[in-house]
């Protein structure tokens, strides 16, 4: 009976990532604005080009400048350092993540998520938003607990054990069904 207590209790994350999750990718980008002109020393890293654009072009309307968003593929270790990386999205692959920050300063780092990406909707996101919105979840509220983190893992080693030979892709929707259909 006592395990039950623990069940709601705030978890440690198993990994260096803090998932940030929120309802859909318009609040997704309504918090990556506020976090920009909250806090300079953040620096937003996507995996994926279209992410990148994505989020540069929302960048220049709100009159952010762009060059605080980093595609993982023009970034550079020593100058993260410097800064607080914030992802954008996660790799499919939890290698490719832990392998990129592994020698980072950084011990946590958030990532933004929301339930609408593809790697959410491969895994039941659809589902997942239905409960929040039961539950009275505003779109703008964000879930952060070690048991949404967790399962991202966990789906991330699915994906792992599924692949056979990775192919390259413009998005995390693109790269999920060119390798894992």
């Amino acid at each position: 009976m006592l395990m039950f207590f623990n069940l709601f209790k705030k978890k440690e994350a198993t990994s260096s990532f803090i998932d940030k999750t929120f309802c859909s990718l318009d609040a997704k980008k309504r918090a990556c604005v506020a976090l920009a002109r909250k806090d300079a020393s953040v620096v937003f890293v996507a995996w994926f080009p279209d992410t990148a654009s994505v989020f540069k072009e929302l960048f220049v309307a709100n009159q952010l400048t762009e060059d605080r968003i980093v595609e993982v593929r023009n970034l550079h270790g020593a100058k993260i350092n410097h800064f607080r990386p914030v992802f954008l999205e996660h790799f499919p692959l939890s290698a490719k993540e832990d392998e990129l920050v592994k020698n980072w300063e950084a011990k946590q780092i958030d990532v933004y998520n929301s339930l609408d990406e593809g790697l959410f909707k491969y895994f039941g996101g659809e589902r997942m938003l239905a409960l929040m919105q039961q539950m009275g979840m505003q779109e703008d509220e964000v879930i952060e607990h070690a048991l949404i983190s967790k399962s991202i893992r966990n789906a991330q080693d699915k994906i792992a054990r599924q692949l056979i030979l990775e192919q390259s892709a413009q998005s995390q929707t693109e790269w999920l069904k060119k390798n894992i259909g």
